[in-house]
Parts: C-alpha cells; structure tokens; sequence
C-alpha cells in the first residue's frame, strides 16, 4: 500500500527520465520482444494509470484545490471530447481514432499529474530534483545527438528504424545526403530541437546568477551545439521567441533601456550582421539550403516555405467547412497510419480544430491559459517554464510539437509540478497568515 501511494511521484520522475529514450528503445527492444504496438503505447497507459491513482489519492487526502478541480475538470472534458466526436464519426479508422485520442489527451494527462504529485509529494518531487533529473537527461540526450552526427547515417537501422516501423532511420535537409540532421533517441530533428528549448534556457537563466560559470556554459555549448546540428528553423524561431518573453517577463515594466543599452545594441547589431550575412550570401548552396531548405536543385514540387503555407491553409478551410470535428486520429502525426488517407496540418491548432472541432480546440486552449497562469511569475524557473511555452506556442503554428512525447511530458509534467508547488506555497501561506491573526486576536481579548 505504501508503494502504491508513492508510485505517482516515483513514476512521473520516471515518465520526465524515459520519455526522451522512448522511441529507441520501443523500436530496438521491440526487434527482441516483438510487439512494436505494446511498446509504443505502453507509456501512454502508464501515465493514465498514474494520473487516476494521483487524482483519486488528492480527492482521497482532501488535498485538491479550486484550481486542481478545475484542471481536472478541463482535462476529463477533453478527453470526454474525443470520444463524443469519434461517436459521432463511427467510420474513421479505430487504431488511428485510439492513438489520436491518447496522443492528444496526454499533454493535459502530463499537466494533471504533475500538479496532484507536486500536492501529495512536495518532499519527494522537490523543485530542484526535477530541474537536475531534466537537465541530466536533456545533457545525455545532447551527448548522443552530437556522437551521431560522425557515425554512419544508417546506424539506427540496426536498431528497429524504418518507415515500414513508423520512424525514418536519417534526415536530410531537403534531402541531400550531405546534409545530415541529428535526432538522437527523438522522431525527428525538429523534436529534438524542440525538447532542448527548455533546458537551454534553464542553462541560460542560471548563467546570469551563478558564480560558477565554467559547467553551466559548457552544458550550454552542448546543448547548443546539439540543436544546431538539427537545423530546425523553428526551433530557433522559438528560442529567440523564448528568450525575448523571457526577458520582459524577467524585467518588465522596470526595463531600465538606459541599464541594459549595451545589451540592446549587440542584439541589434548580431540581427543586423546575420541579416547582411544572409543576403550577401543568399546565393550559396550551404545559406540556401540551411536557412530556406531549398535551392535551384530542389526536387520537389514545393519548397518547405510553401508546403507550410499551403497545407495550413488547406486545414484551415477543412476545419471551417466541419466545425464539428473530422474525428480523433484524423489529422497530424497519427493520420500516416490512416487508411481513409493522411492529414498532414504542419500546425498543432489547426490539427486540434480539424480533427475535435471547435469546442476541443476551445478547451485545448484553456487548458494552456490555465496551466500558464497558475506559474509564479516572481520565481526564475518559473518566468522560463512560461517563456519557453511562449516560444512553443509560436513552434506549434509550424509543426505538430505536443504530439511528441518527450517535449510534451517535459513541458506540461514540469508545469504541473510548479503550479502545485505555487498553490501549497500559497496556501501554507493563507494558513500561517490565519493563525497569526487568530493569535492577535486572542491577544486583544
């Protein structure tokens, strides 16, 4: 009994460490094993498992809050969102309904148990065990990412890739095999990118206030050099989003521009020089290719600039022609396995509206404002758990981010915690402040 009642602690810690290695070892285990299906959405019961114990172990202890009910009610009404809409659509195909609806729901799942774990375990799931476990993980993930760009681009077929078993083994920029991208243990490169958004920041923002500079700045050149060899665009669209929402957030309205116009100048001045840069030599193979994806030897029938344009258009007007909701599974990742044909969006929101309508989109959104402003702005990690959502949201508008596992149980587990952190804080606060006045009180009489 005692293992059960800690089992929602121990095991979001484990989901925050597996998550990233989630794809390789379900592709190379599952080569011994068999059972590729199992594997890959094992993790997925684990984290409903974990989030009903959790969820009934609050309400059990009389732990939940205003704010834990409503999350808890947001979240049952989207996942109750997808079956309604896979109801109404009885035709779609039921292995691809089944993954959407667990795809989708996981990133409120991953919200849910971070904040009851951050209520019934405030000593065990300290705030900085979880910072140390995210970046010890995101370090040997950059470690990988970097050791795999010298080996040999078809190694992961030895290890259970191929597009017959759901992940391609290389990435090419525009496909030229002189142009590898990395992607570690992730789907893909723009994952990678994307799950490393939160740990260079945390490296980033420690930076600026520790006296120990020499390990914080080599981590961050890792981390750095990881995302870089991804070549994901978006991602560093996201980062300079991040970094900038960061920044306001850190200083605000006491932004003194006198204080910081050194800072300001170099930022102006970087911007400019990468800009003349790029036009100087917007002509050369590695400029195109790197930063437009594309060049005059392109194969394609549209470069990457445009496939994105025009396929969110594309869903744009699917959605608004059936608001209601195509049907979970539908659209995004998940639809390659479609039989009735793939829906690719290249937009989270936009997969969301097509695939549960409307109303799933609604709650969707609310779920994020929701979890956002339960963060504690006055707190570091906190500005950079914030910061950093700003950047993904950004992120989501180019790709299908929160289908990916690993960025989405790092984001929405890490927030979860924080939000629950803040309300314990808040209400040992209350509680404090009550009894003080009760004491005053008695005093007077």
């Amino acid at each position: 009994m005692n293992i059960l009642k800690r089992l929602p602690a121990w095991g979001s810690l484990a989901l925050l460490t597996y998550m990233p290695f989630h794809i390789f070892l379900a592709q190379s285990v599952s080569l011994l094993t068999g059972g590729l299906s199992a594997w890959k959405v094992g993790k997925d019961v684990l984290l409903i498992f974990l989030t009903i114990v959790s969820v009934a172990l609050v309400y059990a202890r009389a732990k939940q809050t205003k704010l834990f009910n409503v999350l808890f009610g947001l979240t049952f009404a989207y996942g109750l969102v997808h079956l309604i809409v896979w109801a109404l659509n009885p035709d779609i195909f039921r292995e691809t309904a089944l993954l959407g609806t667990l795809y989708n729901w996981r990133v409120a799942g991953f919200g849910l148990l971070g904040y009851g774990v951050s209520l019934l375990y405030p000593d065990v799931v300290t705030r900085r065990r979880v910072i140390r476990l995210v970046l010890l993980v995101s370090t040997i993930v950059s470690l990988i990412a970097l050791v795999q760009y010298f080996l040999p681009k078809d190694i992961l077929t030895h290890f259970g890739y191929s597009l017959e078993r759901g992940v391609r083994p290389a990435f090419f920029i525009d496909d030229k095999p002189d142009l590898p991208r990395v992607m570690a243990t992730m789907r893909d490169p723009n994952s990678l990118a994307a799950y490393l958004l939160l740990p260079i920041l945390l490296l980033a923002a420690h930076l600026r206030r520790a006296k120990q500079k020499l390990l914080p700045v080599g981590l961050l050149v890792l981390h750095g050099l990881a995302m870089f060899l991804t070549f994901s665009r978006a991602a560093v669209g996201g980062l300079v989003v991040a970094a900038a929402a960061y920044y306001v957030l850190t200083w605000g309205p006491r932004l003194d521009f006198a204080k910081h116009k050194k800072r300001i100048a170099l930022a102006v001045v970087a911007v400019l020089l990468l800009g003349g840069f790029g036009y100087v030599f917007r002509d050369q193979y590695v400029v195109q290719n790197i930063i437009l994806h594309s060049d005059e030897s392109t194969q394609a029938e549209q470069d990457s600039n445009d496939l994105h344009v025009s396929l969110a258009v594309d869903g744009i007007k699917k959605v608004l022609a059936f608001p209601f909701g195509h049907g979970p599974g539908t659209a995004g990742i998940v639809s390659i396995r479609n039989q009735d044909g793939i829906m690719l969006t290249e937009n989270y929101y936009i997969q969301i509206g097509y695939e549960v309508g409307i109303w799933g989109l609604a709650l969707f959104l609310g779920l994020c404002v929701l979890i956002v402003l339960s963060l504690n702005r006055r707190n570091d990690e906190e500005r950079v758990l914030i910061a950093i959502f700003v950047g993904y949201s950004a992120m989501a508008m180019l790709m299908h981010l929160w289908t990916n596992e690993a960025v989405a149980a790092q984001w929405w587990l890490a927030a979860g915690l924080a939000a629950g952190w803040n309300q314990k804080h808040s209400l040992t606060h209350k509680t404090g402040r009550l009894k003080d006045n009760k004491a005053k009180a008695k005093a007077r009489v």
